[in-house]
């Protein structure tokens, strides 16, 4: 809970909502700190000393990790635990194996759609047990979306339930001539997500838009120094970095086009959140950009394909009409994320 990121925002997200609702909040977090994300004052907040390394170190882990839930666990018996990471899918899977706690509600959540279990799980040759491990250990697994033709002999339906994300804050009432000509990245600075593909994007076009268009890259990571050197050896005049912030609603409130360049997202909160500012939104096809934006409320472009993202993004900048008309649809249709409809969908989870 103390680093930067949408899941992170997510977990703080929902604890403090289930805290209004006078639900029993903790949230425990295997990194030492303080929340980065204002947490509610009723929840509880934790941390506790679990480590995972890598490789063959890994393995080596797994007993006094096990040791370390079977206490944590013990303490929390017969209340509904939600796990977020995959690394504790081991440990929990020996601990169900031996009979324990029987009368404890263990969710597994996934951060993306279905098919990931298939994608991401099954194709590697050093995470593919876990797929069984999960829907063996644990009671509900949790997924954001259905995006699965036919499920793997090693998926049960029947634990399957499927919630999506909710909208973090309120939709903007933001009128689109207060905005300015600003496009927008916010997230994990990092080649993951992509940055390097829009700036390389940028470098095409700058030259077009550079007295009326501005790009602003909003976060941090380990990557954001090179990229700053990319800006400098492009030459880019009108790209800047900031740091992140827990404030993001008057940056998202201020841009015109949102662009997400990630190779990867199971679904970037970043959308929701751009959507609900009144943001054209223009992402890259990852499974989440493709859940969420289609062609009546944004655009995509192939995952690294810079000479399509500068076609596009400039084909934006200059049609205020379109910009405008994909930007209102998106507005409208992230309404049905809003927390208080999508939270009925726990009740059958924590039953």
């Amino acid at each position: 809970m103390v680093v930067l990121g949408g899941v992170v925002r997510v977990i703080t997200n929902w604890s403090n909502y289930f805290a209004t609702k006078q639900y029993e909040v903790e949230n425990v977090s295997v990194e030492q700190g303080e929340p980065y994300f204002h947490l509610d004052k009723r929840v509880i907040f934790t941390t506790i000393n679990v480590k995972f390394r890598y490789k063959i170190l890994k393995i080596i882990d797994i007993l006094p990790n096990t040791i370390k839930l079977y206490k944590f666990l013990h303490q929390r018996s017969g209340s509904n635990v939600i796990f977020n990471k995959s690394l504790y899918i081991e440990p929990i899977w020996i601990l169900r194996k031996l009979g324990l706690f029987k009368d404890t509600n263990l969710i597994y959540m996934h951060h993306g759609g279905s098919s990931s279990f298939r994608t991401f799980y099954l194709s590697k040759k050093s995470t593919e047990h876990r797929v069984s491990m999960i829907f063996t250990a644990f009671d509900k697994i949790v997924c954001l979306f259905d995006n699965e033709v036919t499920y793997p002999e090693q998926v049960d339906p029947n634990r399957l339930h499927f919630i999506p994300n909710p909208l973090t804050f309120s939709r903007s009432d933001i009128a689109f001539e207060n905005k300015e000509n600003i496009v927008l990245s916010l997230g994990r600075v990092t080649k993951e997500k992509g940055i390097d593909t829009l700036l390389h994007a940028w470098n095409l076009i700058e030259k077009s838009v550079a007295s009326e268009w501005s790009l602003l890259i909003v976060g941090d990571g380990e990557d954001k120094n090179s990229f700053v050197k990319l800006v400098k050896k492009l030459n880019l005049a009108n790209v800047s970095f900031i740091d992140s912030t827990a404030d993001v609603k008057p940056i998202y409130e201020k841009s015109k086009i949102f662009v997400i360049p990630s190779i990867a997202e199971g679904f970037p909160m970043t959308i929701l959140e751009a959507m609900a500012c009144k943001c054209c939104v223009l992402s890259s096809k990852t499974f989440g950009g493709i859940e969420l934006v289609g062609k009546k409320n944004g655009m995509l472009f192939d995952i690294g394909d810079k000479l399509e993202l500068a076609e596009k993004l400039l084909r934006l900048m200059s049609d205020q009409l379109l910009r405008e008309e994909l930007a209102l649809q998106s507005y409208k249709n992230v309404k049905q994320y809003e927390i208080e409809g999508i939270a009925k969908f726990w009740d059958q989870v924590f039953e």
